[in-house]
């Protein structure tokens, strides 16, 4: 398959790591995963929580992991765009007689998972102004939203997040939720573009904001051109210090038009969120 470059790549060293609330000291260099946890000193921009060192960092409640997944995805979210945050736990929310039909057969903590998301995407709906009756999905597993709207939803690890837009605001959208702490060498091999290695190939957390942000991508893309790929075929430009990416190259089964796509990331907690979407023709350059 031929290539689609988008220009050439540097690797953006200059800065911390973009994290809700604020970012890293500038002069300091990601030394893995024992620091990324709210600091019970000091506070960053806009008075939240900046990340500490590791024999200073208290944990998030699941609660505020919450809040603050919330206030992250918010402020990452395209103009208009509306979203839910909730975990996952014990109590079982309402399907409709539709959904409750197609997830009998699955297992307990998949029933609840696919519950809570629908959960959540409805209330982003209502958010939007858009009722929907069931969200069921289609033949290759994509929930089939409303005439006129993009969603995406994400799961991870006890908490699963939904957004929704206009698509006349956001022709496309991607939203993926991921910890950054699960990866093991041989996928992080999997999840790099040869141009990647030098700049994520011995480090986990850099490795899981670029599986996430593919993952963005990937969820941004197939609902309109159905491309299928892995994650070799697409080589991002992260920018560590801003939270955000950009395409370098990828493959040819992708339409170009897709160089368009913009990227934002923060991390929460242990948590890495990521944001992959297309203004819509009469969006604002948000």
């Amino acid at each position: 398959m031929g290539k689609v470059n988008a220009g050439s790549f540097t690797e953006l060293t200059h800065g911390g790591f973009a994290f809700a609330g604020g970012f890293r000291d500038r002069g300091a260099k990601s030394s893995g995963l024992g620091c990324l946890a709210w600091s019970s000193r000091g506070h960053g921009y806009g008075g939240l929580p900046c990340m500490g060192s590791s024999d200073s960092v208290v944990p998030m409640s699941p609660e505020k992991t919450i809040i603050q997944l919330r206030e992250v995805a918010q402020a990452l979210a395209p103009m208009g765009a509306a979203l839910e945050v909730a975990m996952i736990d014990q109590h079982s929310d309402e399907l409709l007689p539709e959904e409750r039909q197609l997830v009998e057969s699955w297992a307990p903590h998949r029933q609840r998972e696919f519950a809570r998301g629908r959960m959540c995407a409805r209330r982003a709906l209502d958010s939007l102004g858009v009722g929907v009756a069931g969200l069921l999905p289609d033949a290759d597993g994509i929930p089939q939203w409303p005439e006129g709207v993009v969603g995406s939803i994400s799961h991870c690890r006890g908490v699963v997040m939904a957004m929704v837009a206009n698509s006349a605001d956001c022709r496309l959208l991607g939203l993926d939720l991921e910890k950054i702490n699960r990866l093991s060498a041989g996928a992080i091999n999997k999840v790099l573009h040869p141009i990647e290695e030098s700049f994520a190939s011995s480090d986990q957390l850099k490795a899981s904001i670029l599986f996430s942000l593919k993952e963005a991508f990937y969820k941004a893309q197939f609902p309109k051109w159905r491309a299928v790929g892995n994650f070799r075929d697409l080589a991002l430009e992260v920018d560590l210090a801003n939270g955000a990416a950009k395409i370098f190259e990828m493959d040819a089964r992708f339409k170009s038009e897709l160089l368009r796509l913009r990227f934002r990331f923060r991390i929460v907690d242990d948590y890495v969120v990521s944001l992959c979407w297309m203004p819509g023709f009469d969006a604002s350059a948000n």
